[in-house]
């Protein structure tokens, strides 16, 4: 079981997918996060925690949701004490029919309780310059960047770490070096 994690804009998802075309089975737990938040329990819990104007439609709307949450870090916690239960039984249910090698893409990998599963821990990082201009591409403010960015600064690097500074064929060829040993066991973190 390897655990794939990073902060947000560091190309974490571009990792998983070049794991994905080489033959493993990846689980993208920010994916499954989303589904939850349209659980009926959920949402019911969530309207209680943080009133009916995080809704649109009867759905959360989670551009809503995430400046509730990433304004108050408590809000954050309370966010979290909600959603990553569910969260990690979803995923030890998925992980049930898995075999070969099993990628769990999580940001949050430590937070919702899924790095002790992993026999190894891949981090994905780049210069935080990097970051704000991927982010930036994406639609993101300056403000919005760095509220999102201080939220998780609990991610540390861990593991082996993938430096995605650079090209994308560099960045290929790093994870395929890194999947060879993982298939031929050498690879440990």
């Amino acid at each position: 079981m390897v655990g794939l994690t990073g902060k947000m804009g560091c190309g974490k998802s571009t990792v998983a997918e070049i794991l994905k075309e080489l033959g493993a089975q990846v689980i993208d737990v920010d994916k499954i996060g989303h589904e939850v938040l349209k659980e009926e329990t959920v949402k019911d819990r969530l309207r209680q925690l943080f009133g009916p104007e995080i809704f649109c439609q009867g759905e959360v709307d989670r551009k809503k949701l995430a400046k509730a949450v990433f304004e108050d870090e408590e809000k954050l916690r309370i966010l979290e004490s909600v959603v990553h239960p569910v969260i990690k039984d979803r995923v030890l249910k998925m992980i049930e029919g898995c075999s070969n090698v099993v990628v769990l893409d999580a940001a949050l990998l430590r937070r919702i309780g899924l790095a002790e599963l992993c026999d190894v821990i891949i981090t994905v990082k780049c210069d935080e310059a990097k970051i704000v201009e991927r982010l930036e591409k994406k639609g993101l403010s300056q403000e919005e960047i760095q509220r999102r960015l201080a939220a998780q600064k609990d991610i540390v690097e861990e593991g082996i770490v993938i430096e995605n500074n650079f090209d994308l064929a560099s960045l290929r060829n790093r994870v395929l070096d890194i999947y060879k040993r993982l298939l031929e066991g050498g690879v440990g973190g």
